[in-house]
């Protein structure tokens, strides 16, 4: 018996180059200029801090700005949890450092009036505290100018033209980095 013809026609073989990069007229085009780093980071933590639940980002990188700098060192916030369908009646859930935790949830009202002040509606109707570390951040402090000797102190006035104590605010400006810089290292010579 002869076999029997297939109505359909095959398909022709493809190669695994051809067809494999997006042709030209389907790539977006090239705008010739660099994109601002804060727009495309902000982009890329907006999908993250999104999928928390947190509808703002700003939330999350504003929090010291939002309930101030004295809850901001012993919280942090970690979801927004809103109701199916809902944009209001929102949880908030916090972390805090287990021995805050209990100053937080007795300042909740506040907390949550502040967030919804800044959102500029009541989103948030509920504050749920969690016990647990918080991240670590590096604090700095403050550089504090040394009284300069006396050869130290000549030659920054000579660099600067004060010899006859009137200095423009540049000089001023100047002349205090110098003795930052200059109190900064004693023990080096010039």
């Amino acid at each position: 018996m002869a076999a029997k013809k297939s109505s359909t026609p095959s398909k022709p073989a493809r190669s695994k180059t051809a067809g494999s990069a997006m042709p030209k007229s389907k790539q977006a085009p090239r705008r010739g200029r660099v994109a601002k780093l804060s727009r495309t980071a902000s982009t890329l933590v907006s999908k993250a801090v999104r999928a928390k639940g947190f509808a703002e980002a700003e939330i999350v990188t504003r929090w010291g700005r939002i309930v101030g700098a004295d809850l901001a060192r012993s919280t942090v916030p970690v979801r927004l949890a809103f109701p199916r369908g809902e944009r209001r009646g929102a949880t908030l859930h916090v972390r805090a450092e287990s021995a805050f935790a209990p100053v937080l949830q007795q300042r909740s009202g506040v907390v949550i009036e502040l967030v919804n002040r800044y959102l500029g509606y009541a989103a948030v109707s509920r504050l749920e505290v969690r016990h647990g570390p918080l991240p670590v951040v590096k604090t700095t402090a403050p550089l504090e100018k040394q009284p300069l000797d006396a050869a130290h102190q000549q030659q920054l006035d000579d660099l600067i033209g004060d010899h006859d104590g009137e200095l423009s605010p540049l000089q001023a400006a100047v002349k205090s980095l110098g003795e930052f810089v200059l109190s900064d290292k004693p023990n080096q010579k010039q």
